[in-house]
Parts: structure tokens; sequence; C-alpha cells
């Protein structure tokens, strides 16, 4: 009965979308509102910042097969995820969408007495194993008979044993976007982090894993938990040691603090796969008396069972709608093992995919494609080889319903699920987005409000700025396509295409609204976010965004805070502004505390933010609340985040920088803080002994710290300076040296030198503008 309901579900999810590709010829846009068209996109593209981008686009009907825009169409250009079209379309074209990724369970022997003494797991790059169906897999072999089992054998041979794929050595990072891939993998070869603050202050949290498979994993616990209105910084990162997996957290939790879960890659997916295997075989009551270990299955063994993943279909749908990096690159080695034989591979698993491309009609050596997800600086398409892609999989009746379906749709789910709110494109645009550093991309169809359904593609490469006015031009475009053919004709699109410029609101409205959405923000609630995110898309007052970013960054912190980073400039005047306000209707500081979070956590955006505002926390007009605010927060900055600190600090003015190091000084005495374990005094030092420092400005920072007057210059440079080696004390006449000739001098000691804190990589963007493909 579940399964049947499950058919009934699917066959509802799909059905609009063959609806909509099999619908009759909707009435199609007249030349002169394809050309009101034309004449608002040009407009969006000259002006800033895509006039600053290097932009190709290409819009064509699918029902009349018109090119309705084209700019810089034949342009190669980096496509980011989009390069998951090309996978998509090679896995359901060449596999079909029924395809189903097969691992058999075997025994060296038929099963007598309950017992195995070998069990053989044959894995065909299955990308959808986690460890509920790991778990279900163990008790079928319960109720098959199986007790105890001797050595586990794990053969992985139809993947070759590289993990990653072409790319992955742009990056060094161990978030779960960048996991390997293996023939058998597990939870998409990442592991779940659950960080616990402990029960007093300076205990060390519990690290909890899932799955927690502890003959796979070794856990380095650095993580201490501070007072409860302490910030949270963490920094979870995976080594692989061999057939195993090191996980070591860094940071600090504040007391009574919420669980926090991250997500790392794991080592080596085979064994993570193996262990995890052994972990639930003795949790269902299956004794396990040998060892996990590498192995190909014998032709002799005697099959116990085989288990089927979903289809491929579902598999790719969960593919592009969360844009998985894992699943695109174990799919093209799929394609190779399938198609060009065992074992899978990057260049096999891509020849299938050219292959495919050139009968589409895009020939070898006019693209690039090195992998199947689009990670890096390393594939590069045209916007009018994506539409023609797109065109083709439109036309091929067996599988366009599943790869239309797979695409994130706008305002719904997905990756498009924040992009396109309240506007004509809400349920109406299905497009996969990709998303790099200076890169950005969407390709895909939308129906317009007048009928006529349309394929795009539009690639944004080397722009200057933040990303998020990019992103926000790219989705006006996918707007105007959905109001063509609008009652209104034209008037929209004109209305998209001009940039709406800020502009302040009225006194008393202006009043009203920042204390509605102050105490939205305070409320830090996610069902808020909805409402708060329309908000921020539709005012243009520059006082209400300040305020409504914060209220978002509040509601939810895991998201980042791009948002309130880009409302907030690098300077104190619209600051002053709302604080003046705030102050008139009793509101405590705004976005400060945010602000401070992000610090916390390295932002070197959000630190320069607050060291402009550390100059009114000074002086005899000084804003005592942000003064206090400013004390605390900066001592936890300079506790948590030391280099990025000494870093923001080097780069301010010199105002806001002695400003900012006399609030430091400030909270450290409030707080009775030991300055020689202080981490930023202890980075101070550090830097002060090294050569070419600015050893004056430097020193002169500590000497605040440390409540001293600076030093002259020749003072600072000979602390900073180590002792000079010692001359040789020559030996009496005559004398033996026990220790050798030219023994130094005993009586001069040598000055330890200073502990210095490794800083820390970070992302604090949204999370669209983070790494990972999009």
């Amino acid at each position: 009965m579940e399964s049947f309901r499950g058919e009934v579900f699917k066959v509802r999810r799909i059905l609009p979308v063959v609806l909509l590709a099999l619908s009759p010829l909707a009435a199609l846009a007249g030349q002169p509102d394809r050309e009101v068209l034309r004449k608002a996109v040009e407009q969006l593209l000259s002006q800033p910042p895509l006039s600053g981008a290097h932009v190709g686009l290409q819009v064509e009907s699918l029902d009349d097969g018109q090119v309705v825009i084209s700019r810089n169409a034949d342009d190669l250009l980096n496509p980011a995820s989009n390069t998951k079209l090309v996978t998509s379309a090679a896995s359901l074209l060449r596999l079909g969408p029924e395809y189903r990724f097969t691992t058999d369970y075997l025994a060296d022997k038929p099963l007598s007495r309950g017992r195995i003494a070998t069990l053989y797991v044959k894995g065909r790059g299955d990308p959808a194993v986690t460890t509920e169906r790991l778990d279900g897999l163990v008790s079928d072999l319960w109720h098959r008979g199986v007790r105890s089992v001797g050595d586990i054998a794990l053969d992985d041979s139809f993947f070759d044993r590289e993990e990653f794929g072409p790319g992955w050595e742009q990056e060094a990072s161990d978030k779960s976007w960048a996991a390997g891939v293996g023939a058998l993998s597990l939870n998409h070869n990442s592991v779940a982090v659950y960080i616990t603050p402990g029960d007093r202050v300076g205990s060390r949290a519990r690290i909890e894993l899932e799955p927690e498979a502890r003959d796979y994993f070794l856990v380095d616990d650095r993580v201490t938990t501070v007072r409860m209105t302490g910030r949270r910084k963490l920094r979870p990162h995976t080594i692989s040691e061999g057939e195993r997996t090191r996980i070591v957290v860094e940071g600090r939790v504040p007391l009574r603090g919420e669980t926090t879960v991250m997500y790392r890659r794991v080592g080596d997916p085979t064994f993570y796969y193996g262990q995890t295997l052994r972990m639930l075989l003795r949790q269902r009551g299956i004794r396990v008396s040998g060892r996990v270990k590498r192995g190909e299955v014998p032709t002799s063994a005697v099959l116990i069972q085989s288990y089927d993943s979903p289809a491929l279909a579902e598999i790719v749908r969960d593919m592009n709608k969360v844009s998985s990096n894992f699943i695109a690159e174990m799919l093209i080695k799929t394609l190779g093992a399938e198609l060009k034989g065992t074992p899978g591979s990057w260049p096999k698993g891509l020849e299938v995919a050219e292959d495919l491309l050139a009968e589409l009609g895009l020939p070898r050596g006019t693209y690039v494609l090195k992998n199947g997800s689009g990670l890096n600086d390393t594939n590069r398409f045209t916007p009018r080889q994506m539409a023609l892609l797109l065109q083709a999989v439109w036309k091929r009746f067996p599988v366009a319903a599943e790869f239309i379906s797979s695409l994130g749709i706008a305002a719904r789910d997905g990756t498009m699920r924040l992009r396109m709110e309240g506007t004509d494109a809400a349920g109406r645009l299905r497009a996969k987005t990709g998303t790099l550093e200076r890169v950005t991309a969407l390709s895909g169809y939308v129906q317009s409000l007048g009928g006529e359904r349309y394929v795009f593609s539009v690639m944004v490469n080397d722009w200057s700025g933040k990303s998020a006015p990019v992103v926000s031009s790219i989705d006006r475009l996918g707007v105007m396509l959905a109001a063509l053919g609008a009652p209104e004709a034209g008037a929209r699109e004109a209305a998209l295409a001009a940039t709406a410029p800020l502009q302040d609101a009225q006194p008393a409205e202006l009043k009203a609204r920042i204390a509605t959405y102050a105490a939205l923000s305070s409320a830090a609630d996610r069902k808020n976010l909805p409402f708060l995110r329309s908000a921020l898309r539709t005012e243009r007052d520059p006082l209400l965004r300040i305020v409504l970013a914060d209220a978002v960054y509040r509601s939810d912190p895991d998201q980042g805070g791009g948002a309130l980073l880009e409302a907030l400039p690098p300077s104190p005047d619209l600051f002053l502004r709302l604080r003046s306000i705030g102050r008139e209707l009793a509101l405590p500081v705004p976005a400060v505390s945010s602000l401070l979070d992000l610090a916390v956590d390295g932002s070197a955006d959000a630190l320069a933010r607050l060291l402009a505002l550390a100059p009114l926390a000074r002086g005899p007009q000084r804003d005592e609340q942000l003064a206090s605010l400013l004390s605390d927060g900066f001592v936890e900055v300079g506790e948590a985040s030391p280099d990025e600190m000494l870093s923001a600090l080097r780069a301010a003015p010199a105002v806001q920088a002695q400003a900012a190091v006399e609030v430091v000084s400030q909270g450290l005495t409030q707080a009775g803080t030991d300055l020689s374990r202080y981490p930023l005094a202890q980075s101070l030092r550090a830097a002060l002994s090294q050569a070419g420092a600015p050893a004056a400005q430097l020193d002169g920072w500590l000497a605040v710290m440390e409540g001293r007057p600076p030093r002259t210059q020749e003072t600072v440079v000979d602390a900073a300076s180590p002792p000079p080696a010692p001359a040789a004390v020559p030996s009496p006449a005559g004398a033996a040296d026990p220790s050798g000739a030219g023994r130094a001098n005993p009586a001069v000691l040598v000055r330890p030198a200073s502990e210095v804190k490794p800083a820390a990589a970070v992302c604090t963007g949204p999370a669209t503008a983070c790494p990972g493909g999009g």
C-alpha cells in the first residue's frame, strides 16, 4: 500500500510537467511585446552591476523556435553548476530514468547455522545510500538468518580509485559539498558533527557523530564552553589517516546554547561504508569477529541478496534540486563504467557525455567539459549551447518530464526556493542555478503569463563587488520573461529594468516601520522569514533595509550575514541616523550584535563595519550602550579570531584602529582578563617580532592594552628583535671542553617565541555565495 501511494505521489509530482510539455501552442507573444522585452533587457544589461560583468544570454521560444534575445551567446563562459544539466541529460538519455544502482551482498559459502566466514559487499556506485537505508539492509540480513560474520570484504572495483575529479585540486575545503566519490559510498560521503556545550564554563564541549562509527572516526575535541552570553565560533576539520578519518573540532560555544550540527566530508569512502556496516551489524545482534578490508568478490561467492537504489529519475532530481556535486560525479563515473567498461573513471564518463552532446549538435572542441558537477574553474560552455541542450531534452519525450521536474522551481524549492519570491516567475520558472566566486548562471524553462514557453540560459562571469546584486539582476531577467504577455504589456518589463534607487521614507512612516521590523528582529523567529525576505526585497529606504537585514540574520543565523553586510555600508553615517531614531523609540542598538557574531566567526567585512563605529564609543559624546556592546564584543573577537582582528586593525584608518584598541582595553579591564594569555595580545607580540612590521604602530596598540606608555622607536626595535647569538666562551688553556669546542655561554637566556594562533578560513556571505557549485 505504501509503495502504491508513493507511485501516486510521483505521478502527481510529474504530471504538471508533462502537461506543460505537451499542452498545445500558447498564444505567441507578438513582435511588439518581444521588442519591448528586448529593450528592457538591454537597459538591465547596460547598468550596474551587469554593465561591469561578462554576460552571456540566450532566450528562445519553445513554441515557435525563434530566438527572442541573444547577447554574447557564443562566448565561452564558466557555467558553474549549470554543468549538471549536461550530466543530467547524459544520465537520463543513456541509462534511462528507470535505471537503478545495485549493491550485492555475497558469502564465500552458503549460509550455515547463521554463519558467514567472509561477507562480500559489491558496490556499483549507488549515490543514495544512507545510514537509515544501510540499517534496513542489515535488518534484512538478520531476517534471512545471518547471525555471525567473520571478515567484511569490500569490493569497490566498479570505479577506479580516484576520489576527486578535475577541479578539486583548486579547493582545499573539507566541507561536505567537496566530498569524494567511490563505488561504495555512504551519506554522500559526509559525516554530521554535533557540538553541544559542556555543563560549565571552561569545560570541553561534547562532540558526537552521525553515524558514530568508532572504528572509523578519531575525534579531537578542542571546543571550549564559554559564558552564556558569549558568541559561537566553530571550525571542524577532517583529516584522512589511511583507512580512518580524524575529526578535529576547534572553537567555542556558549554555555546552555543549542546543539550545533555541521557536515564535513570523510576520507576513504569504502572504509566509511564498511565500518558503519560493521557497527550496524553489531547493533542488530550480528556478531562480527573479523576485520574490514578491501577485496574483490571471487567467482565462487554465493549471492545472499541484491539491494537496489531508488530510480535514476529520483536521484537526478535530488542532485539538481540541491546542486549535489557528489551525485553529479558519481553519475559521471557510472556512465563510464556502464557504457565504456569497468572501472568507471572521469575520462570514460566524460567521453559518454561528449558522445551525447555531439548527437545533440554540440561538436567536440566547441566547449570544455572536465567534470560533471561544474566545480571550480574547469568547464566552459556558451549560453547558446546550454539553450540548445535544454531544447533537445525538451523534445525527447521519454526523459523530458523527469528532466524538467528535477529543476528548482522559483520561490518554491531547491536552490531556487528563495529566489523570485512574490513575482510573476514564482512557480512558473524552473531552472538550474550555478554559483562560484565571480560566477553565477541560471538556465532552464519558463512559461510566461501570456502562456508562451521559453528556454533560457544566462551566465555572468568576472564582475567586481558583491554577488547579491548580480544574482538579483538575473532574477529580474527571469521575472521579465515570466511577465511577457501580461495585460499591461511592457509596463512590468520597464519597471523591472529600471534600477530602483534607494529613497527615504516619510518620517512618521519610517519610525513605525522601524519599530515593527525591530520587534521582529528581537523575536528571532524563523517563521517570520518569508515576510522579512519579502519586505527586504521591496523596501527602498536604506534605514529600513538595515533593520530588515538584521532581522533576517537574527531569525536564521546559519544562512550567513550577507544581506546585512550589503545593507550596512562601512561608514557610520547610516548607522548614526538609525541610532538616533532608535533612541527616540527606546530600541536596542541596531545591527551591532549581529555584526559581532560575524566578526567572532572571522568575517573581515563585519570587522570593517564595526571598526568604523568604534570612534562613536569613545570621547565625551560617546554612545554608552554602543560602548558597552563593543567593549564586550571586541574582547571576544580578539579571543576567538585574533589574526583576523589584527588584520582589520592594520587595514583600518588610524582613528578607527586606535578607538577600537581603546575599546578592547576597556573590555579587558572590565573582564579582568589575563593579558599574557589573551590571543590578540599574543598576535601583536608575534607580529612585532616579524621583519618589516610597523613596530611603532603595533607596540602602540599593545601599550594601550597593557596600560603603559609606548616605547621609543629604538626600544621597540630592540624589544622586538631576538637577542644576538652569544659569542663562544673559550675554555682555559689546557682545560677539556666536555661538550665540544665553542660551547655557548650558559648565562644567556633565550626568550621563547610567542604562540601564534592560526587564522581560519571562513565564508561570510549568504549561502548561495559560498563555494560549492550552487
